[in-house]
């Protein structure tokens, strides 16, 4: 029975951060500020490489540092990006198209439909 509680607690909690992330995605593309930004290079940051997103607002000019994907497609300097992000913290951000975020998602709720799985084959 303690098996049981722990695989469906084990697919809540995947669900759950499948749901939040599609609904922080949503709400940036929805309520954040959308932008055309360039790619001005790559960093360094404390998540491993970033890419230089430079972009203006009626605010001034903005520069901020995105995550590289480990895989998938790669931006070059000098392309541009649709760029939604939260003005009341930039951290927040995302990318149109990428495909990594949206990876992760699928990724959760795979891991949540198989801990129902193995639920069901323990519960039998």
């Amino acid at each position: 029975m303690f098996n049981i509680i722990i695989f469906l607690l084990g697919a809540g909690i995947m669900f759950f951060m499948a749901l939040r992330s599609v609904l922080a995605r949503r709400r940036l593309c929805t309520q954040g500020q959308k932008v055309t930004a360039t790619v001005e290079g790559t960093v360094q940051s404390r998540d491993g490489g970033a890419y230089v997103l430079a972009f203006t607002t009626a605010g001034g000019s903005h520069r901020l540092h995105y995550p590289k994907p480990a895989r998938g497609k790669s931006f070059a300097v000098g392309d541009t990006v649709t760029l939604y992000y939260d003005p009341d913290d930039p951290e927040k951000m995302y990318v149109e198209g990428d495909r990594a975020t949206l990876g992760a998602e699928v990724l959760y709720a795979v891991l949540g439909v198989a801990l129902l799985v193995l639920t069901v084959g323990i519960a039998r």
